[in-house]
């Protein structure tokens, strides 16, 4: 289920992304998580997903691929937290809810987001525990992003 998941939002991302601040990802690293906790210095997003299964979906923009989507949006040079924090929030709604849109269409599963709680800063521990999760990272021109998808451990199809 992460695999089918992940590789739906991936999918997403990369549209959404690409038609939006017509750049793609230069590099694209999907990892399998060893630890339950990663450091991040950006903005982050955390979106729960309720329904058949429970899970959760984190999303990480750095500060200089934020900037660069806010200037994009807004079409200013000057760029602030709170700017930040609201671009992203639509970047992530968009993201999470397409990708349950085509996962449904795929699979069948009804799967729900909560809305996503934004944190900003340098240096945050994000801790996943209990959670079997998978991650992409992307490298684009302007910075880097990734997207981790997870299912709580124990869930057996």
């Amino acid at each position: 289920m992460i695999d089918e998941a992940l590789n739906i939002a991936d999918d997403v991302l990369k549209k959404i992304i690409s038609e939006n601040f017509n750049i793609e990802a230069n590099n694209k690293q999907e990892i399998v998580p060893e630890l339950d906790e990663f450091w991040h210095s950006g903005v982050v997003g955390v979106l729960g997903i309720m329904g058949e299964v429970k899970g959760r979906v984190i999303i990480g923009i750095d500060f200089k691929l934020s900037t660069y989507f806010v200037k994009m949006v807004y079409d200013q040079d000057i760029v602030t937290n709170s700017d930040i924090l609201d671009v992203a929030y639509e970047i992530f709604n968009m993201i999470v809810g397409n990708t349950l849109v085509e996962y449904k269409k795929s699979y069948n599963t009804i799967l729900r987001p909560t809305p996503p709680s934004i944190f900003l800063g340098d240096n945050m521990l994000i801790v996943s525990p209990k959670i079997q999760r998978k991650k992409i990272e992307y490298a684009f021109e302007y910075g880097k992003m990734f997207i981790e998808v997870g299912f709580e451990r124990g869930f057996k199809w």
